[in-house]
């Protein structure tokens, strides 16, 4: 597969993993709401604040969803578009090193999003999406890099959105779209949402709550074959009465030699029509009065078939749907799909989904200013496209704020998201986001007096705080039994802790395949051993909560014996020197 090279791309390959835990710290001024809604403002570097939150939420997330900066050479941007801040020549220049000062704003802007994607790729569950809004400076380059970190048979499709804005520019092809990419986290599993485009047709059956259609058709997938419908099959006329088919000599014996039905075949044997009836097809009262026999290439044929072995009742299809067949006035073997609420139509152009300039209109009347706001329909389209009602979302460009908004107006309507967004501007992040979300939740007054009812809900604010470790490997003076946990358990199992409300009420941290895993920190267990329980000593192993099988103990010493470790199948790992850092 072809891959694509920039000066400092080997600095960055594996930058995210050298970056270092930092603890979270809750600001309870900024927060709003309830703190158990499980939604979360942070403010911070994005690619240290996704490194922080990792431990907590790694392979949780639904559908991630970013607007990165397009890297236009608009330096209005903190990431900004020339990617030319003091805060990122710094980074460069500690990250890549002396070439950086080489760099054209495309390394530069490689080397800003590269370690990000990497970072994001592991929050997302097996079944998860991530979607990136972009222009036309790096879309290319974006999924060439996109295709190496999520690798290129998870790419799902490339969104084009008119933007519908103003397009009163200089440039000879005035430019009113930009593009949205996906990608799956295993394609395989992805499960995309049941989204019908708002632009789709009115009289579309896609509407009503039910799909519609014929299951005779042509080419190699759906090879010929013969199917008697029996006596009772279902018609939706009242009677039926039509002969035998006109067969040409040869037909169907050239149609099974080809293993197709075509309309080139159509054209070498004159005029005929799929399918091919054998018998007389005759019908009253809604129903087949005696078995008649036709040949055809048929979608569906094994549901047919299931259907017919079934006498002709309603049965479900492998995704839990009612489904029947009938023949139409032509003798047409239609399928009829109950679907209610599974109707999908996503169309790869995204037209009338809201515009920047209503958005920022919107946030005026907040008395909030932000440059350019994502429209809230356009991402509302988006997150039902890539999650369900109760699934966590992920921003970690989040600007304004329009996807944690999003998010909290759908669920007053009665799904239950959660966001994570992070922002790294903290004038933006306490003046526009979190103001922003605040009025949303709560309600506020628009010019003219007119009331918006807030949506409910709430968020915590939270900040980065320290690192996990300090300079030498050492654990901080700062870092509680819940924070070493956390990033223990994510290290030694690559998953969060199972049962986070419990953490700090027992030394057991958690099983995984298997496997007991123990943290003797703290003081974990009070008195009861040699400093306070932090040493692994034959009491204190006794008093752990018990395990028949192995077990992975860490503590700041161990006094049992080889032997006694074998026997009890302890692997004992000392704090700090066996913990990983990243």
């Amino acid at each position: 597969m072809p891959t694509l090279d920039w000066i400092g791309k080997k600095a960055v390959l594996n930058h995210h993993r050298e970056v270092p835990y930092h603890l979270l710290q809750c600001n309870e001024e900024l927060s709003v709401g309830s703190p158990d809604s499980g939604n979360l403002l942070m403010e911070g570097d994005n690619l240290v604040a996704l490194k922080a939150l990792l431990p907590y939420y790694a392979g949780q997330v639904k559908c991630i969803y970013i607007d990165p900066p397009y890297n236009t050479g608009n330096e209005n941007w903190v990431y900004n578009d020339a990617v030319n801040s003091p805060e990122m020549r710094t980074w460069l220049g500690k990250v890549v090193g002396g070439e950086a000062e080489d760099l054209s704003r495309h390394d530069k802007w490689l080397c800003m999003i590269y370690p990000r994607l990497a970072l994001l790729k592991e929050f997302l569950r097996e079944d998860g999406a991530i979607f990136v809004s972009i222009d036309d400076n790096e879309v290319a380059t974006l999924r060439m890099i996109m295709d190496e970190i999520f690798g290129k048979r998870n790419f799902v499709a490339q969104f084009v959105w008119n933007t519908e804005g103003h397009t009163d520019n200089q440039f000879h092809v005035k430019i009113n779209h930009e593009y949205i990419v996906i990608y799956a986290r295993k394609e395989s599993k992805l499960r995309i949402g049941y989204v019908i485009d708002p632009n789709t047709r009115q009289e579309s059956n896609l509407w009503s709550g039910f799909a519609e259609n014929s299951i005779t058709k042509n080419g190699p997938a759906n090879p010929p074959s013969e199917i008697e419908l029996p006596v009772g099959f279902p018609v939706k006329t009242q009677n039926l009465d039509l002969p035998p088919s006109e067969i040409p000599d040869g037909l169907i014996r050239c149609m099974r030699e080809r293993g197709l039905a075509s309309n080139q075949l159509k054209a070498e044997f004159g005029r005929i029509q799929f399918p091919l009836r054998l018998d007389y097809m005759i019908a009253s009262d809604h129903r087949l009065t005696k078995p008649c026999r036709v040949f055809s290439g048929w979608a569906n044929a094994n549901k047919l078939q299931s259907y017919i072995a079934g006498g002709c009742e309603p049965t479900e299809d492998d995704d839990g749907l009612i489904i029947r067949f009938f023949l139409s006035k032509n003798g047409v073997i239609y399928y009829h799909k109950e679907r209610g609420e599974q109707a999908r139509n996503i169309l790869s152009v995204l037209r009338n989904m809201g515009t920047t300039e209503k958005m920022r209109s919107e946030l005026e009347s907040m008395g909030l200013h932000f440059g350019y706001p994502k429209p809230k329909e356009l991402i509302k389209y988006i997150l039902k496209t890539g999650s369900g009602n109760d699934d966590l979302i992920l921003d970690s460009f989040a600007g304004s704020g329009t996807t944690a908004q999003a998010v909290l107006e759908m669920n007053a309507e009665g799904a239950n998201r959660k966001f994570i967004l992070i922002e790294m501007e903290p004038k933006i992040a306490t003046d526009v986001t979190a103001q922003r979300l605040k009025k949303v939740v709560e309600g506020y007054m628009r010019k003219g007096d007119d009331i918006t009812k807030g949506t409910g809900g709430g968020f915590r604010y939270c900040t980065l705080s320290l690192p996990l470790f300090d300079g030498e490997g050492a654990i901080s003076r700062h870092v509680k039994f819940a924070d070493l946990a956390a990033h223990l358990y994510f290290t030694e199992t690559g998953q969060p802790l199972p049962d986070v409300d419990s953490v700090g009420s027992s030394p057991l941290l958690g099983l995984h395949e298997g496997v007991a895993i123990y943290l003797l920190f703290n003081g974990i267990l009070g008195d009861k051993a040699v400093n306070g329980g932090n040493v692994l000593t034959a009491p204190v192993l006794a008093s752990l909560p018990p395990h028949d099988g192995p077990k992975i103990i860490y503590g700041e010493g161990n006094r049992l014996g080889i032997e006694r470790m074998r026997r009890e199948g302890i692997i004992f790992k000392q704090i700090p020197y066996r913990i990983r850092l990243s």
